[in-house]
């Protein structure tokens, strides 16, 4: 009876002309210029930025804004939410806010003698991100400077110059006492925080445009060099590095994991490529339609990813059965990495649009 019934309903989708794999992307607030920031969820709530320097937090349950702060440039990062304080940077300047009611608590701004934005490179919409850690915020100015910053005092502890001045492009990432970071020149870098020195400078010759992955111990990148590279975070020494299946295609769009294996995204193959975390044997490619620029998010154990040239499509694959289960399309640009929250997916678009997806 059971198999019956399963037979006639897809009859009755194929008939009404429902494609069971499809799901509409639902508008769920708009603003007046491109998100190109990462949606951030907690509590209720949507933070993230737009290219008009604005700062929103958007209650989830009515879809009414909480609150705007006004920034002096736009937001194309990575914010951070910790002990009621949300903390993002922009250019060069950091910004400690009261995530409750969004009012300013510290704007830190150092010097630098670059201007240039990641999201001004031709293939970076991205800045660079902050890390936080122990009530101190780590970020990079444009000029590759590494800058620690007291988050309940507002005041700069203590500064890094960098050996290869320049944009930096991956983030700042914290994991057990350490700061890890792509410098201008391709070095994968780690800092230890304190002693506040350079532990190691490998280089890898790669520029990672993307988030750092971190999983035990082991550091996990991949940029324009059509390699994934993977790098103990404690030597330095690099484990591995593996091309891509075509060997035509950068590593644009993050990582995520699941047990042995890595998830991570690609441009020009437009994909979503496995690989084997221990060897970096390539095991299996996902398609994505056209170019994965945002980092893919895990529901569960199944990989969702968002792919984008002109318009945009919304995967989520099955990892243990390879398959696609349902797809999403908008007609335009999005470059926001999205954020799963209680059963559903937000992301922000170049339209100024946050959308959502049920996934239940």
């Amino acid at each position: 009876m059971k198999l019956i019934a399963l037979l006639m309903s897809c009859v009755l989708l194929s008939s009404c002309g429902i494609n069971k794999f499809e799901r509409t992307p639902k508008v769920f607030f708009q603003t007046n210029s491109k998100i190109r920031s990462a949606i951030v969820t907690d509590n209720g709530r949507l933070y993230f930025g737009n290219e008009n320097c604005e700062f929103y937090a958007i209650n989830i349950s009515g879809k009414k804004m909480a609150w705007m702060y006004s920034t002096d440039e736009a937001v194309e990062t990575w914010p951070v939410i910790t002990d009621d304080k949300i903390i993002f940077n922009a250019g060069n300047t950091l910004y400690i806010l009261n995530c409750i009611n969004g009012n300013e608590l510290y704007k830190v701004t150092h010097p630098s003698k670059k201007s240039t934005r990641a999201s001004q490179d031709r293939w970076t919409f991205n800045d660079s991100y902050v890390a936080v850690s122990n009530g101190i915020a780590y970020y990079l100015t444009l000029d590759g400077e590494l800058v620690a910053v007291d988050i309940n005092k507002g005041n700069i502890i203590w500064t890094l110059p960098s050996e290869s001045p320049g944009v930096s492009y991956s983030g700042v990432n914290y994991d057990n006492g350490k700061l890890y970071y792509t410098d201008y020149s391709g070095y994968m870098c780690c800092v230890d925080t304190e002693k506040r020195q350079l532990v190691f400078r490998t280089f890898i010759g790669d520029r990672v445009y993307a988030p750092i992955h971190i999983d035990n111990g082991k550091l996990y990148a991949g940029g324009r060099s059509t390699k994934m590279h993977c790098i103990d975070g404690t030597s330095g020494e690099v484990i591995w590095s593996t091309f891509s299946f075509n060997k035509t295609t950068w590593f644009s769009g993050g990582s995520v994991s699941v047990g042995d294996i890595l998830y991570t995204g690609t441009s020009d193959e437009h994909t979503i490529v496995s690989i084997n975390k221990q060897t970096g044997e390539l095991l299996h490619s996902f398609p994505t339609e056209v170019n994965v620029y945002t980092q893919p998010v895990l529901n569960g154990e199944n990989v969702i990813a968002i792919s984008t040239f002109n318009k945009s499509y919304i995967i989520e694959y099955d990892t243990k059965s390879k398959q696609k289960l349902w797809q999403g399309q908008v007609e335009e640009d999005v470059l926001s990495s999205p954020s799963i929250y209680k059963g559903k997916i937000y992301f922000g678009s170049d339209s100024g649009t946050i959308y959502s997806i049920n996934l239940k």
